[in-house]
This record gives C-alpha cells, sequence and structure tokens, in this order.
C-alpha cells in the first residue's frame, strides 16, 4: 500500500509538472511565432510537439505548435511540413539568419559529438540568440530526471536524456550541465 502511495504521488508531481511547462511552452511558442510573422522569416520547429509525451498531453489540452517548419527524427505527425531527420543531417540546408527558432527539449538528447555543431548551426540560421525561443523544463527537477525519467523516456522512444540545459536563449546562451 505505501508503494502504491508513493508512486501515485510520484506520478501525480510529473503530470502536475508537465501540463505546468506545456502552458509555459505555449507561450513561448505564441511569443516565437508572433516574432516570426513581424520580422516575416519562416518559424522552425526543433522537437515535435507530437511526440509520445506531446500526443499525452494532447488528450487533455493543446501543445505548442508545428510552425512553418518541424524538424524531429521520428517525425511530426499532423505537421504540414515535417522534416524527419536528425536535426544535424539538415540544418546545414537553411540559410543564414533565415528563421526564428523554436527549440523544445532537443538538446537534452542529441549525440555528444553532435551538440558543439548542431548549436552552431541553430545560431546561425536563427542570426542571434533572440531569435532562438528554446525550452528546456527538466533541468528544473534533475534529481527527478536524473534517477527515475530519463529510464521511461528511453523506453517510450523520447531518446537518452544525456545532459541538462541549465541556461538557454532567447534571455541566455547555451549552458549545459553533465552529471546526469
Amino acid at each position: 500500500m505505501i508503494v502504491i502511495c508513493i508512486l501515485t504521488g510520484v506520478i501525480s508531481i510529473y503530470l502536475y509538472k508537465l501540463f505546468n511547462q506545456n502552458n509555459k511552452a505555449i507561450q513561448l511558442y505564441n511569443k516565437a511565432k508572433k516574432e516570426s510573422e513581424k520580422r516575416n522569416k519562416k518559424l522552425m520547429v526543433l522537437g515535435s510537439p507530437n511526440s509520445l509525451s506531446g500526443r499525452f498531453i494532447q488528450l487533455f489540452t493543446e501543445t505548442y505548435g508545428c510552425g512553418d517548419i518541424c524538424i524531429d527524427m521520428n517525425g511530426c505527425k499532423g505537421c504540414k511540413n515535417s522534416v524527419v531527420a536528425k536535426v544535424e543531417d539538415v540544418l546545414h540546408k537553411y540559410k543564414e539568419n533565415s528563421c526564428i527558432i523554436f527549440e523544445s527539449g532537443l538538446l537534452e538528447v542529441v549525440d555528444k559529438d553532435k551538440l558543439l555543431y548542431i548549436i552552431q548551426e541553430i545560431y546561425r540560421i536563427a542570426g542571434k540568440k533572440e531569435n532562438i525561443y528554446a525550452r528546456h523544463y527538466i533541468q528544473k527537477n534533475k534529481p527527478y530526471y536524473k534517477y527515475f525519467i530519463k529510464y521511461i523516456y528511453s523506453l517510450i522512444g523520447e531518446g537518452s536524456i544525456n545532459r541538462f540545459v541549465d541556461k538557454y536563449p532567447p534571455d541566455n546562451d547555451y549552458v549545459f550541465d553533465y552529471t546526469i
């Protein structure tokens, strides 16, 4: 009975945080979309809004949008312009300073040897950090993800969490924590 209570508590906390962070993601996505319209640039979404966790959220509420281009290695199901590929394989195809970028939880799971290249390409395509709208929520709950959720992420195909993203654009440059 105690185990069931603890599990129920852990799941409840996770769900609350998931939905709270989803609301913040929608607000950030809407800022990015507004900026892309203002600057007459395409909105590039890195990380599918329709991942397994995104589809779960959509059972109860909305999630962030697809943008003009959505790139994810598992695809962006339901998005009009979806690129099914690892970002490191396609970002070079986009022109410098050509897009506003909404990046959602992608950099926690990319291959370590590709991380620097991906960041350089994101900055190149966006033109400046203020044109990057990044969303990273797991770093706010490091112990929870480090010892519990990272295994669930791997099992459900969300990727292996390799690092935390402690700081990110548009307010900061990217800063990582590799203690996972």
